[in-house]
This record gives C-alpha cells, sequence and structure tokens, in this order.
C-alpha cells in the first residue's frame, strides 16, 4: 500500500467516526448527561483538525514537511481563534478544552505525518 493510500483510508476512516460521533455517539450521551472528559463536548475539535489533515494530505501528496506543519498550525489557530470569538457571539460560549481538543487535534496529525512518511515506499512513485 502507497502512502497517499494510507492517507485516504485513513480520511475514510476518520470520517466514517466523525459520522458516527455526531450522528449516534454525541446526542446519546447529551440526552443521558453523560459527562466524559472530551468525548461530546470537544472531540469534533479534535476531528476537525485530523479531517482537515488527512484531506490536504489526500489532495497535496505528495507532502512537504514544512507546509505540511504549516498546514496543521494555520488549523489549529484558526480553530482557535473561532471558539475567542464566541465569547462575543450570542448564544455561543468559549471553552478551553475545545482550544486544547485542537491543539491535541493537531499534535495528533502531526504524529499520523510523521509515522505515515517513516514507511518505506513500495513502490518507486510512493516518495
Amino acid at each position: 500500500m502507497n502512502k497517499r493510500s494510507i492517507y485516504i483510508t485513513l480520511l475514510i476512516i476518520i470520517l466514517a467516526f466523525t459520522l458516527f460521533e455526531e450522528v449516534r455517539l454525541r446526542p446519546y450521551l447529551i440526552k443521558h448527561h453523560i459527562t466524559t472528559l472530551f468525548l461530546a463536548d470537544s472531540l469534533p475539535n479534535f476531528l476537525a483538525v485530523v479531517v482537515l489533515f488527512l484531506g490536504y494530505s489526500v489532495i497535496k501528496f505528495p507532502l512537504d514537511e514544512r507546509k505540511t506543519i504549516s498546514t496543521i498550525v494555520s488549523v489549529v489557530v484558526g480553530l482557535s481563534l473561532y471558539e475567542l470569538c464566541q465569547l462575543w457571539m450570542p448564544q455561543r460560549t468559549f471553552d478551553i478544552k475545545d482550544v486544547v481538543a485542537s491543539v491535541l487535534g493537531g499534535a495528533f496529525s502531526y504524529l499520523i505525518f510523521r509515522i505515515v512518511n517513516t514507511l518505506k515506499p513500495s513502490t518507486p512513485s510512493d516518495n
């Protein structure tokens, strides 16, 4: 399996999990007042960074490390700024856990990038 196929597979898996999380898991946890550390409230922020990184990876393959890091940081900063702007939005609330989840999503995305890039190419076009 080449590296681009790995990114595509991971993107499909994360999108499927995100769909499950948004449609089934999150409403269930909220309805039954199940308190969790990040699951119901901040997991979407974590997943947003990972989904955007994997989408970028599929579109821009092969990846340049500097541009990839810049993209991950830009997504994290953008989501954090959006969270900060919620201080002035009616019926929205700022939550520091969402900012932390975005940063953790960025770190997880970079970890995925490092792991996939350490794999040896299976074909010459797999760089």
